[in-house]
């Protein structure tokens, strides 16, 4: 990731997101302004991560890789959103890999100094209790849409989560994107080719090159079924 050196900035964002209310001045002034480019991996399955990070802007995908080698999509994440948290308490490896979707904004402050301080903060410990139990509650949901609902679901779910605010069309679908999609909706690369095959004859979405455009976004809220991978 790129260091922005732009305190201002800095400050700003850690005021919008309310971070000059649970960190003292100390971690304050330890805090980095990150930025992560489209695709980047912020932290990998595996790794023992140095920073604990605050996501202020941009999205993030979060995926486990499974024994047989294939990934598993568990959620998007957008801002506020923590980084690293489960880790920086118990010290051990990251679960799951954490990856920027597009152009992301974080907010990083080392290990080596939270460790020392944060026991000791119970506005930050409220904070970051927060945010454990938001991704517990969205992780049990999540588990019930990859285990439960229909890949036509799942699929609508994934492209309602992958949607910019304010745009109809996702990112960039290739063959070997698609393909890894499909193991990451836990089905075939056949299985879902038939979907988005389906949802092109319905008029819900079409292919434009490579990209999906959505037609009828109404439609396609109802076949997610109100779930979303957030």
């Amino acid at each position: 990731m790129r260091e922005i050196m732009d305190f201002e900035l800095l400050r700003q964002l850690a005021r919008e997101h309310g971070l000059d209310q649970v960190l003292d001045e100390p971690a304050l002034a330890e805090l980095r302004l990150l930025e992560a480019s489209k695709g980047e991996i912020i932290c990998a399955k595996g790794e023992r991560p140095e920073r604990l990070y605050f996501l202020v802007q941009g999205k993030l995908k979060i995926y486990t890789t499974l024994p047989n080698g294939k990934s598993l999509l568990l959620r998007f994440s957008m801002p506020p959103a923590l980084v690293g948290d489960l880790e920086l308490v118990n010290g051990k490896e990251a679960k799951n890999t954490v990856e920027s979707v597009n152009k992301s904004l974080l907010l990083g402050v080392s290990y080596r100094y939270l460790k020392n301080t944060y026991a000791e903060n119970p506005k930050f410990l409220h904070f970051m209790l927060s945010h454990v139990t938001h991704k517990l509650y969205t992780f049990s949901n999540l588990s019930s849409l990859n285990l439960l609902y229909p890949v036509e679901s799942r699929f609508a779910s994934y492209l309602l989560s992958t949607m910019e605010q304010g745009e109809q069309s996702t990112e960039e679908i290739q063959t070997s994107k698609l393909t890894e999609l499909a193991d990451m909706l836990g089905t075939s690369y056949r299985h879902l080719n038939r979907v988005i095959h389906d949802l092109c004859d319905r008029d819900i979405i079409r292919k434009e090159q490579r990209n999906i455009v959505i037609c009828n976004l109404e439609q396609l809220r109802e076949i997610a079924g109100g779930n979303m991978y957030e």
